[in-house]
């Protein structure tokens, strides 16, 4: 066993990778993602990356840059590429081959010059999806169908080589994220961010089997959920599921409608499930390989049919595992597994002749076929058509042979039963951080003696030993889901396709219109029109219906929204593949700033005017990986406050986006965002988090605000401004007869504090801070003189220190001067109570 990543492939740690797919001959190997800020599908010779000896003008054999390519599948049974790009498939058709072209470096580009294979796009299947296709699946031996699935929540069926659409099967309720034909071609199962899986059949195309459970509620973590079927037909291993809070895959018998096994070990959510696609006679049985890769950076090899574990192969990238590929060489018998990751690396491992075990052949597989599912289907197979074999010339792949053959036993695995019969496995797991000690073999690592050199890592397993040290356990350390992932209601419209594959769509992209039209208050209207390639913005007086003023732009428009005096525009830029924004002066049209371009694919545009400040104004860009970034802008400058911060924990599902503004006050300005569950949150800007301000079931006290802080105080004025109408009145009526009222009001006086803290806001600060103290030296809790100490040890505290930095203290009082004051007012209102007369003195005294 060998592992090998080169490094002459990546794309770095800025560009990522999405998808890599390895052509049934093992000739080619096809790798898609974000490459020098181009997106592109580059397609290698397989023997290049394998063998150290092969000449490294040869190993780049084309470029196809297309918008988006989430993902690429070459057919079984001809030289067809399909290739998901936006919501569209597109199939490149091998249409020519140039022997005497080997002098292409990899870093080429698209228009560099001729490649050593040609590449052209003969078919696009843009009908049946509106959002971004995420998995696309040719049917086995003889490649009817090509299936494919999207964030609109349907499946699409063509029909091949006629291109066209056969059926669009709905059913999930969330995105489909995976799908994975049975190797009959009779079963198309599909995975949704819905938590479940389902079954469908290809003669009658429809749902055969729904499976809920484990998968309820944890596929929205990540962003493909690529799972398959073994060889033989008998059951399919998913992606992400859960047990309890462990991350699983899970073994679906065919047929069934449970799950009847789950491979577990894994750290973080399994995203990929492959199987060889042959089958493996060992010992005279019948054996399937299966590869599992996970977020946690791990990949884990299993044999299947008794569910047998190989070995794990920890952190060989920087981030978790996205794709993978299997094949097998028919001449020389090696079995080859490609692996992609986000960060912009991949990784093939390579098996030799036999030491997994003997595939069948292919005539054999199709005999296995015949008797088990009385269908008469043959192996994949075709000519090779680009004109040469592969010639030997000189490499980069630092060669280890392998010592030993990967063998291990049921006597290596730890297997437990749960109540419901189901069996429970962990893998072996090889780390591949240090070498193994002496007394096993485990994995060697032998490093390049340059950084230019991909490193090569043979892993082998020992036989069963009680006291190997080198042979671990993966740990199962249970984790939390991350939160499932909202949808963004916005007055832009909704759904256009991403022009960056850096990350997975978690939001709907907007959507691209011919025509915009936008209202300001019922004076103004921009509309948008086309001329001459060109696209032309007009600002139309309601009452005169004339243009005021008009401006053009190369590139149509994505989004718009205006206040009174600021207009905010986001164009899509075709030829660059990226977005852009625009702010205009609303009176006469004139541009206030450069345009700005946008880091990822829009999904939401928002702008909304400061309440104290009309000529301010907050343009906020969610993005559809659930980024926000906002600007706050006037007539003579702009700030960014916020970059691509996370808001997609912020939004269970089904809820949407109100409104995003800025508070400006007197001592800082804080990002709020409203949504539609009546959550109001704030961006804390020392712990660059986002903190809730308020809460629709929040308990609201009747703590009577003095004049002055009512119409100036910042968190005053969101209450009042936003809250009253979201209060919840049926829920604070249950709240105020609760037995648990003054714990109420103390948890509400707290909470009070620490918002006023997160706004800057020293008066309001100053009052609920005094206000606590006045409750508490009046009510009956028994942990009071507690609470009441601690308080009053925290502002003694602030007295006797040094003053804080103001740009990094967590309090909105920053001089000895502000904390003496306040502590001889908490002393003021505790003389009054005689239960305190003790803290009184204690206090004063020092």
């Amino acid at each position: 066993m060998k592992l090998i990543k080169p490094e002459w492939i990546e794309h770095g740690p800025k560009e990522s990778l999405s998808s890599l797919h390895i052509n049934p001959e093992g000739i080619r190997v096809a790798i898609a993602g974000k490459y020098n800020a181009v997106d592109c599908i580059r397609i290698f010779r397989l023997a290049s990356i394998l063998d150290e000896n092969y000449q490294k003008q040869s190993r780049l054999l084309c470029r196809i840059d297309t918008q988006c390519p989430l993902c690429v599948r070459f057919s079984y049974t001809s030289d067809v590429l399909a290739v998901a790009s936006r919501q569209s498939v597109l199939l490149y058709h091998l249409t020519a081959t140039n022997p005497n072209v080997t002098n292409q470096p990899v870093q080429s580009s698209s228009s560099f010059g001729d490649f050593p294979e040609t590449w052209r796009l003969r078919s696009s299947l843009s009908s049946g999806h509106v959002a971004d296709i995420l998995d696309i699946a040719w049917s086995p031996s003889n490649d009817h169908y090509l299936a494919s699935c999207s964030i609109d929540n349907h499946i699409c069926i063509y029909a091949w080589p006629s291109a066209t659409l056969v059926t669009t099967l709905r059913g999930h309720t969330g995105l489909v994220k995976g799908l994975a034909w049975d190797p009959t071609g009779l079963l198309l199962t599909s995975q949704s961010s819905d938590g479940t899986v389902k079954v469908w059949s290809s003669t009658s195309w429809q749902c055969e089997q729904t499976i809920k459970e484990p998968f309820d509620g944890c596929a929205e973590s990540t962003s493909f959920l690529r799972l398959d079927w073994s060889p033989d037909g008998t059951m399919f291993t998913t992606a992400h599921a859960k047990n309890n809070t462990f991350p699983v895959a899970a073994c679906v018998i065919r047929g069934a409608s449970t799950v009847d096994a789950e491979f577990v070990g894994h750290r973080r959510e399994v995203t990929c499930a492959r199987f060889l696609q042959r089958i493996l006679l060992i010992n005279g049985r019948r054996r399937c390989l299966l590869a599992i890769g996970s977020k946690d950076r791990t990949l884990s090899l299993w044999l299947t049919s008794p569910r047998q574990p190989l070995c794990v192969v920890n952190d060989f990238f920087a981030s978790g595992i996205l794709d993978m590929s299997w094949c097998l060489n028919d001449d020389n018998g090696l079995i080859t597994l490609g692996i992609c990751s986000p960060d912009g690396a991949c990784a093939f491992i390579i098996f030799n002749k036999d030491e997994l075990g003997t595939p069948l052949t292919r005539p054999e597989m199709a005999k296995f076929y015949s008797d088990m599912y009385k269908v008469n289907m043959s192996i994949p197979t075709k000519a090779i058509t680009n004109g040469t074999l592969m010639t030997n010339g000189n490499g980069h792949s630092h060669h280890v042979p392998p010592s030993t053959t990967v063998k291990a036993t049921l006597a290596n695995q730890t297997e437990r039963r749960l109540g419901d019969g189901r069996r429970c496995i962990k893998p072996l797991c090889i780390d591949t951080h240090a070498a193994a000690p002496p007394s096993t073999t485990a994995t060697t690592i032998s490093k390049a003696p340059s950084p230019s050199r991909p490193t090569t890592v043979s892993t082998s397993v020992p036989a069963p030993s009680s006291n190997s040290s080198s042979v671990r356990p993966m740990p199962t350390i249970p984790i939390d889901p991350k939160p499932t992932k909202g949808v963004i209601r916005s007055s832009t419209s909704s759904i256009t396709l991403p022009s960056s594959i850096s990350s997975t769509a978690l939001f709907p992209p907007v959507k691209l219109q011919p025509n915009l039209i936008r209202k300001i208050n019922n004076e103004y209207e921009l509309r948008t029109e086309k001329s001459d390639q060109l696209y032309i913005l007009s600002c139309i007086n309601e009452k005169t219906k004339l243009a005021q003023w008009k401006n053009v732009f190369q590139s149509p428009l994505l989004a718009i929204q205006a206040t009174k005096n600021f207009i905010a525009i986001v164009t899509l830029n075709e030829t660059q593949h990226c977005s852009e924004l625009f702010v205009l002066q609303r009176q006469s049209g004139l541009r206030l700033y450069s345009n700005i371009v946008l880091t990822q694919t829009l999904a939401g545009l928002y702008i909304s005017e400061n309440a104290n400040n009309i000529q301010r104004a907050t343009i906020s860009l969610i993005y559809i990986t659930g980024l926000l970034t906002v600007f706050e802008i006037t007539r003579h400058s702009m700030i960014c406050p916020i970059i691509d911060v996370n808001i997609s924990h912020l939004l269970p599902p089904h809820a949407s986006i109100v409104d995003i503004f800025t508070l400006n006050h007197i001592n800082s300005d804080t990002v709020c965002l409203i949504t539609s569950t009546g959550h109001l949150y704030g961006f804390d800007n020392v712990l660059k988090h986002w903190t809730c301000l308020f809460h629709k079931h929040d308990f609201v006290s009747d703590f009577a605000l003095p004049p002055e802080l009512t119409s100036s105080g910042p968190l005053s004025t969101l209450t009042k401004s936003y809250c009253t109408t979201m209060n919840d009145d049926t829920y604070q009526k249950n709240l105020y007869s609760s037995s648990n009222r003054e714990l109420l009001v103390s948890a509400y006086l707290e909470t009070q504090i620490h918002r006023s803290r997160v706004l800057h806001s020293s008066r309001e600060y100053y009052f609920w801070l005094t206000s606590f103290v006045r409750f508490l030296a009046s009510s009956s809790l028994d942990d009071k003189s507690l609470k009441l100490k601690s308080i009053l040890d925290h502002i003694a505290e602030h007295v006797h220190s040094t003053p804080t930095n103001s740009t990094t203290s967590f309090m909105p009082l920053k001089t000895k001067d502000e904390y003496q004051n306040l502590l001889n007012e908490c002393l003021t209102i505790l003389r009054n109570h005689d239960d305190a007369s003790t803290l009184v003195q204690h206090y004063e005294q020092t």
